[in-house]
């Protein structure tokens, strides 16, 4: 086995720094951030002082009781939100949404672009991407040279080591470098990820995964997603493709999904099989294909009838929580996961399932696992996604960022001006 060379593990120390900040609420000192890491006070002060010099770190005077140490005040460290700044975009079949955030994860400025066709050619998407991340910088008072790199979020089958989508709901065709056509029309890094994955990170960086070593997030809106946290890390699998919960197959031969395999979790918990269910129950469902505000109208009205008593629109939701506590089951057994962490965007019906549910994945979890059995529900907004996809380019840009630059149409004089910085952030910026 080779030893690591003093160059990764200085990279390694930086990123459990930063890392350790963030998590700490981004504020600590020196010392705890000694004991938090296991790093020694001279290696914390070497790689903090570089942080700070770069920009990266600011330091703050602590207030309050204890905040004197022997006569000195003592000295807080926190992220700087503006020593850069990522763009972040989640695309979906009915709309793009689009942000600016600063280092520290705060959204500076934010827009969507309503989508109108089902399915897009890769060109046309890439149009719409590039006119709303001009939009979004100018909205936020920034410039392209302002960010450090971009990060996508895409629904379906994502290759996040490529950047590749072997099939997703947004394109009319299968295995669409998405990353390569976007990366030809921006001049610093472009990074693509499955979407259920950029709710992981946020849930890890900010929401009621924050901190935990072992996690499993599940996201349930048109589709069934899900991430995977191991080690305190995303888990992204062999080929990037890990954490299709929605693709699990429940069923032999069982409902056609979206995605043209049968018997997938989705059919038996995303919005799609609500609606299946409801018309097989008699409510009204156009067998025409439907838009996004089609359908999300449609299930609103199923969710009222269900409130309202009708006890055959309550079985469908009362029969997704038994699928859904099964797969969760399943995960729990599979990877004794410290929380899993369930999210809802626009599709909110947990308060319909949840019962059901709990009282599955409680029948169905291994005895030794029942009595840490956490599973906590999260609603969320377009926000979550603005911040996942600041965490993966921040991530990114230290994981595979540091000596490869893009090239892109804006010409090597420009890019040549901006290089310095650019190459700062690729090598403080972290996890």
């Amino acid at each position: 086995m080779s030893a690591r060379g003093p160059a990764i593990i200085r990279n390694i120390n930086r990123f459990d720094v930063l890392q350790t900040i963030r998590l700490h609420d981004n504020q600590i000192s020196r010392s705890e951030l000694s004991d938090r890491t296991g790093l020694s006070q001279a290696t914390i002060s070497s790689i903090v002082g570089h942080l700070i010099d770069e920009g990266a770190l600011i330091e703050d005077e602590a207030d309050g009781p204890g905040a004197r140490g022997r006569g000195r005040p003592l000295v807080m460290l926190r992220l700087n939100p503006e020593y850069t700044h990522v763009v972040g975009v989640k695309i979906a079949t009915h709309q793009i949404v689009f942000s600016v955030t600063d280092f520290v994860g705060n959204v500076a400025a934010s827009a969507n672009i309503p989508l109108e066709p089902l399915k897009l050619t890769p060109a046309q998407l890439v149009a719409f991407v590039v006119r709303g991340v001009r939009a979004c910088l100018k909205k936020a008072s920034k410039t392209i040279g302002d960010v450090s790199g971009i990060g996508v979020g895409l629904p379906g089958f994502i290759d996040s080591h490529r950047g590749i989508a072997f099939w997703s709901p947004v394109f009319a065709s299968p295995n669409v470098n998405f990353r390569e056509l976007l990366q030809t029309k921006f001049d610093v890094p472009v990074f693509v990820e499955n979407d259920a994955n950029l709710v992981t990170l946020a849930e890890h960086w900010f929401g009621m995964a924050k901190g935990l070593e072992n996690a499993v997030v599940i996201t349930i809106e048109h589709g069934t997603g899900s991430g995977l946290i191991f080690n305190g890390k995303l888990y992204r699998g062999a080929q990037g493709l890990a954490a299709e919960f929605g693709h699990t197959k429940l069923v032999f031969d069982g409902p056609l999904c979206q995605c043209g395999e049968r018997g997938c979790m989705e059919t038996h918990t995303a919005a799609f099989a609500i609606l299946h269910e409801a018309a097989k129950a008699g409510f009204r469902v156009p067998k025409r294909p439907l838009d996004y505000h089609e359908r999300s109208r449609l299930i609103q009205a199923i969710i009222a009838r269900a409130e309202g008593g009708d006890k055959s629109m309550a079985q469908i939701f009362e029969q997704m929580g038994r699928y859904l506590g099964l797969g969760i089951a399943n995960l729990v057994n599979l990877l004794n996961p410290q929380r899993v962490v369930i999210c809802q965007g626009a599709i909110r019906c947990a308060h319909l399932f949840e019962e059901s549910l709990r009282s599955v994945a409680e029948q169905m979890v291994i005895p030794p696992l029942k009595r840490n059995l956490e599973i906590v529900i999260h609603h969320w907004g377009d926000e979550v996604w603005a911040r996942g996809a600041a965490s993966l380019v921040l991530l990114e840009l230290d994981q595979r960022g540091r000596t490869e630059m893009p090239t892109g149409p804006f010409g090597p004089g420009r890019r040549a001006a901006r290089n310095g910085k650019i190459r700062a952030a690729v090598n403080a910026v972290s996890t």
